[in-house]
């Protein structure tokens, strides 16, 4: 393996120089600079960055906290976070925690150990406020927010809105939501809220069902069966969640329940089941690659020492699919 001492006699620079041009401290011509990429490469030099991180004080590396990427959404964003993280120069350190306090804590003490530079969160834990000091840069991502660090939001309570109208557009008079309508500190609980402020508005009886998706787990089905045997009646449903739709729709099916003829459904995500499903479902669509953008975007600048940062509000859009299609002789299908 080739040295720095090797690389600098090659380009004909001292070792110093060399040094200078990998941590890009003080001016060098762009001959000089060039000298050195073109004998690195030929060398097939690749430098120490354990030596360079105690130089620097930076390794160059992020930590991200996600709770499951057996989830469709937490995989995107796991994924959409890598790409964000490596296109700014990066590497993404990742781990997986349940949303209880133990467990992310042990995590987060782990990633403050290998010196990562900063943290984006997306653990449901106010615990962890206790172990992140305001000197490490952390970004909460769809997370309630901890201490003073700065976090990335969809607009759930647009969400919420957009959802509900497209129920009441579609025709229903009878419409529900299962999801999160108790969780103050859960930004997902803005969703319910907009989806009641939109029902109230239009003078809809409020229905719902509490339901928080992060608790559930295989208990979908389960639930799923229980509401549509315990509310016949009901023509909508908006579902906080995609997961829970799909398995809605599947127990609506199983009911002798027509989707969308007889009831429709909304959920929320717009994952890349919401399109493969049979009838494919309108969905609440985040905008998970911007979210990861921001918060990776936040998360440098705080790295790179900037402290009054503003929390950011991503919009969200909705996927009409089939799930909310009109038949051709509603009046609402026009």
């Amino acid at each position: 393996m080739a040295t720095i001492k090797e690389v600098a006699a090659k380009a004909g620079v001292s070792v110093t120089t060399v040094s200078r041009a990998l941590n890009n401290r003080g001016y060098l011509g762009k001959e000089t600079r060039e000298r050195i990429q073109a004998a690195m490469a030929e060398l097939n030099y690749h430098p120490n960055e354990v030596a360079r991180s105690l130089t620097n004080r930076k390794t160059n590396i992020i930590g991200v906290l996600v709770p499951a990427l057996k989830s469709a959404y937490f995989a995107e964003v796991a994924a959409e976070l890598a790409n964000a993280i490596t296109s700014r120069g990066y590497k993404m350190m990742l781990y997986t925690a349940k949303n209880t306090g133990d467990q992310a804590l042990e995590y987060i003490s782990m990633l403050k150990a290998s010196q990562v530079d900063g943290i984006i969160l997306c653990l449901r834990v106010r615990s962890v406020s206790t172990v992140l000091p305001d000197e490490l840069p952390v970004v909460t991502m769809e997370r309630q927010k901890v201490g003073r660090h700065p976090t990335i939001l969809c607009d759930n309570e647009m969400g919420g809105r957009l959802a509900a109208r497209e129920l009441l557009d579609a025709g229903c008079r009878k419409p529900m939501m299962i999801g999160c309508f108790h969780g103050h500190d859960v930004p997902a609980y803005k969703r319910a809220l907009g989806y009641q402020q939109e029902m109230n508005e239009a003078g809809v009886e409020l229905r719902y069902m509490e339901a928080c998706a992060a608790n559930l787990g295989p208990k979908f089905a389960l639930l799923a069966e229980a509401v549509v045997r315990q509310h016949p009646d009901v023509d909508g449903f908006f579902c906080s969640d995609d997961n829970l739709a799909c398995s809605l729709i599947s127990a609506l099916h199983r009911a002798g329940k027509r989707v969308p003829e007889d009831v429709k459904v909304v959920g929320f995500n717009s994952n890349f089941l919401a399109a493969m499903l049979s009838p494919s479902l309108t969905s609440v669509r985040q905008n998970i690659p911007e979210m990861c953008r921001a918060a990776v975007d936040c998360l440098i600048r705080r790295i790179n020492g900037e402290t009054d940062m503003e929390d950011r509000i991503i919009p969200v859009t909705l996927d009409r699919r089939e799930s909310t299609q009109r038949s051709p002789e509603d009046p609402a299908g026009e």
